[in-house]
């Protein structure tokens, strides 16, 4: 295919050379080669040659050409009575100047086309991309359609029910088992399970509070939960090389703890589907068990007269910290202090504007009658802190004064009536340091603790 093309471009190159010199003849045999003429319209052979094929093909022609007027000038033929120079010059000049047009644009060409195949590559990769998205997509949406409830609204429902329960008195896991299970069973595929108490003295009842499906009976010198009970964390059974679970004992074991290091039960799993096996879900888990524990341990002390707004902020403060190791993400917490002659119902107003569902804000009046508001935003880094800051209308940047400490920011506005701190939470940073840097930017107003000292206590926000 290739050898015929050459073949062609060099005949129709040659074609296209002698069939002027032939024209002229035909014309006016006196000067077949346009000499006399006041245009010389031999140039225009290597000029089509050139712009059809190429500078080669186009100095190949005028090369052809120039030979034959020499021959001509030597050899005494009719119209060639003297060697016209200034058109053999001006034939070699325009041939070299429209044949580098050529060379140019079909560079130019070849990069366009270059360009388009690369561009049709990437397009044709983000459609198979997209189509796979958009098919997930909508098993995604077949799935959520099923299922009634999110699993944070669950999570809120189950908070609710707890909260309703506070008054009443009993073992803190009443009433409250299979509204957990049934989390279990629809977020992480669990199909058998158990919730056990848990005294003080980390021993568990034998007797399940609550059960999904029909769980086995327990043994005391289970390994799995005897670990769970030992570190506080998710213990799971290894599988088998073959990637089989055991048929008797639990697989995966879930101390509902506090964020006190307290047990107030275990979820003993004895069934779950092999995929579900894995480390995210056990993530998951610790981080669910973390959060029922919060909740069980605040029906426990409902009673209790040191449940103030300090402890809330603190319980939830070491949540959040606690989730970090897990997730291994980062949180931001905000204090901002308002002076009474402002109006803190716009400021919150545009707080709860701004607030995910995640997000949680507690709002509280400090010794010197100001208003305390107090944000914690898990699964957030710092620039997502200054943005809900920027849209509430307190940013670093506008603020008329900004400090930068070592573990967290501070910035004042409207001289000095609205003052905000920022830390950012991971999981090197120690939740005893940030309440007590929290207490020291009420009390000196404006300054940002360094360090905390061993032997100083952690004050109230009451």
């Amino acid at each position: 295919m290739l050898t015929k093309m050459l073949k062609n471009r060099w005949t129709e190159s040659i074609a296209i050379s002698l069939s002027f010199p032939l024209i002229g003849h035909a014309i006016d045999p006196s000067d077949p080669f346009f000499i006399n003429y006041e245009f010389p319209w031999l140039i225009l052979a290597p000029v089509l040659a050139g712009l059809r094929y190429g500078f080669v093909a186009g100095i190949t022609s005028a090369t052809l050409l120039i030979s034959l007027v020499t021959s001509g000038f030597f050899l005494g033929w009719p119209g060639v009575s003297f060697f016209p120079e200034e058109m053999v010059i001006g034939l070699l000049l325009l041939t070299l100047i429209s044949t580098e047009f050529r060379e140019s644009w079909v560079r130019q060409t070849k990069l366009l086309d270059h360009k388009y195949n690369h561009l049709k590559l990437r397009m044709d990769k983000f459609a198979r991309s997209y189509h796979l998205i958009k098919g997930s997509h909508y098993r995604l949406e077949q799935h959520l359609a099923s299922q009634a409830k999110s699993l944070r609204l669950s999570l809120d429902d189950l908070k609710k029910k707890v909260l309703t329960l506070e008054n009443h008195k009993g073992e803190p896991l009443a009433g409250i088992g299979d509204s957990v299970l049934k989390i279990l069973g629809s977020y992480a595929s669990v199909q058998m399970a158990g919730i056990y108490a848990v005294n003080e003295q980390r021993k568990m009842n034998p007797n399940p509070v609550a059960s999904l499906g029909q769980p086995r009976t327990l043994l005391p010198s289970d390994p799995v939960i005897a670990e769970a009970l030992k570190t506080g964390h998710v213990a799971s059974i290894e599988m088998e090389k073959n990637g089989a679970m055991p048929a008797v004992g639990a697989l995966v074991a879930i101390p509902l703890i506090d964020v006190y290091q307290r047990i107030w039960g275990v979820i003993v799993v004895n069934e779950m589907p092999l995929f579900a096996f894995q480390e995210n879900t056990m993530d998951f888990l610790a981080v669910l068990g973390g959060k029922i524990g919060d909740l069980v341990k605040q029906r426990a002390d409902a009673h209790c007269d040191n449940n103030d707004a300090g402890k809330v902020f603190e319980s939830r403060l070491r949540r959040i910290t606690s989730e970090i190791g897990y997730l291994k993400t980062s949180a931001v917490a905000i204090a901002t202090i308002v002076n009474a002659d402002e109006p803190p119902r716009e400021i919150l107003a545009k707080f709860q504007a701004e607030l995910r569902g995640v997000d949680e804000i507690l709002i509280v009046n400090d010794r010197w009658d100001r208003h305390l508001f107090l944000l914690l935003l898990p699964y957030t880094d710092e620039h997502g802190a200054n943005e809900l800051l920027n849209r509430v209308g307190l940013s670093k940047l506008s603020a008329e004064v900004a400090c930068d400490g070592q573990n967290g920011t501070a910035f004042r506005f409207r001289g000095g009536d609205i003052k905000v701190c920022m830390w950012i939470l991971d999981s090197k940073t120690s939740p005893e340091k940030v309440l007590l840097e929290v207490d020291r930017f009420c009390k000196t107003e404006f300054v940002v603790s360094i360090m905390a000292k061993p032997d100083e206590s952690i004050s109230s926000f009451a």
